[in-house]
């Protein structure tokens, strides 16, 4: 059974639409990551630069940055989601159910933490925080009013693949008939507690990221939202493998042999019945620490040939954290949609040696030369996401243009 992404919200530090983010991905452009100490560190953030939604319709409660975010995605498909609600409601006799699966791990925290900070001032809490703007639920049930959602309403908090596997969620919703359309994707904003959380780890880098690079010292966090619209209505872009797995290595380091990621891409391409050369492209998880751009490398090597174009987006949009595995998605969708008409590859800016202690595997960058690879069709996208725990996984959208 094919399930198709009939359309897609994007929002990200690279822009705020569609073509802008594909624009800013092509060309590799990192002048949107910022260097910016308000959080308590100095380091470098990838912020949603663009206005916001107002929210004051919807009510103090649902006033906060996470839900602004969704409300930007949001707002780009919602004229699809009318138009696939109005076909698939002429080919059902009864109510469509409409499903929503959102992954985050900030959710409202922020307002949180600015509500915190009036309590120390003055000994009470903003008037118009409320506890449940940052219940990890929230922005999926805020999504679920915006979509008229009558079925399952859920969100997945996995780490950095939980908006990957809110995409998985909404195939088997989809496959197993318990909904006829899912609005499922990633919103995640930026806060003092994941910044500072991942500083304690001796993760953050104080200047712009440097994925496989052999003077990488960590990652630059980021925000953003993804929404797709998912259905089983036919159109040009399909999710058509996902793998998951847990090594279960480490709290917070991944398996060094990178088994676990091996074991993700391995089952994504036999669902899709796809064998490695099939894939014209990986958006790799590329976080820029030590051992997560060591353990990946050694997994792309040895499911993929040396070929394989790849690159890492995280060092132009940052961390998105639990929107990250939605976003890269996205970023995978452009690429394969007529938005590209001219079939073009990202490239990655590679600002210094890359480390040559690493396996393998073809970083597209901008002093490469031309290869076969970057010449024939974008068919097969691959985007991978890994978490804390050993938690990882794989997708892999395919276009039916090159049908």
């Amino acid at each position: 059974m094919t399930i198709y992404l009939n359309e897609l919200g994007l929002a990200c530090a690279l822009g705020s639409d569609k073509k802008t983010v594909l624009t800013n991905f092509l060309a590799g452009e990192q002048c949107f990551m910022k260097a910016d100490n308000s959080f308590g560190i100095e380091t470098v953030i990838g912020k949603v630069h663009a206005k916001l939604p107002d929210m004051k319709q919807y009510g103090d409660y649902q006033n906060s940055r996470n839900n602004q975010l969704a409300l930007l995605a949001f707002e780009e498909i919602e004229e699809k989601l009318a138009q696939v609600k109005s076909i698939l409601s002429k080919e059902k006799s009864n109510e469509l159910n409409i499903a929503v699966v959102i992954g985050t791990s900030t959710s409202g925290i922020a307002s949180g933490e600015q509500s915190m900070q009036h309590y120390l001032a003055t000994g009470e809490h903003s008037h118009d925080f409320h506890y449940a703007m940052q219940e990890m639920g929230a922005t999926a049930e805020f999504i679920a009013k915006l979509a008229e959602a009558n079925a399952s309403v859920y969100s997945i908090s996995t780490a950095c693949t939980s908006s990957a596997k809110a995409l998985i969620s909404g195939q088997r919703l989809l496959e197993n008939d318990l909904a006829d359309i899912v609005i499922a994707g990633g919103v995640d904003s930026l806060c003092k507690m994941t910044i500072n959380g991942f500083n304690a780890l001796e993760s953050i880098s104080p200047t712009q990221t440097q994925p496989f690079q052999a003077s990488r010292c960590g990652i630059n966090i980021g925000e953003g939202a993804a929404l797709f619209v998912m259905s089983k209505l036919a159109g040009d872009i399909a999710l058509t493998g996902f793998g998951e797995s847990s090594d279960a290595h480490h709290i917070s380091a991944p398996h060094p042999d990178g088994k676990g990621a091996a074991q993700a891409m391995l089952a994504a391409l036999d669902r899709a019945s796809l064998s490695a050369e099939d894939i014209s492209y990986i958006n790799l998880h590329g976080t820029g620490t030590m051992q997560n751009d060591a353990m990946e490398a050694k997994a792309v090597s040895q499911v993929f040939n040396k070929a394989t174009p790849c690159s890492a987006s995280k060092q132009l949009h940052g961390h998105c954290l639990g929107a990250a595995g939605a976003i890269e998605a996205g970023l995978c969708w452009l690429l394969l949609s007529d938005i590209n008409q001219e079939n073009h590859y990202p490239k990655m800016n590679i600002s210094g040696d890359v480390d040559t202690s690493l396996d393998e595997i073809n970083l597209i960058t901008e002093n490469q030369q031309p290869k076969q690879s970057l010449s024939r069709a974008l068919r097969h996208c691959m985007s991978n996401s890994y978490a804390f725990g050993g938690n990882n996984a794989s997708l892999i959208l395919s276009s039916e243009l090159a049908n």
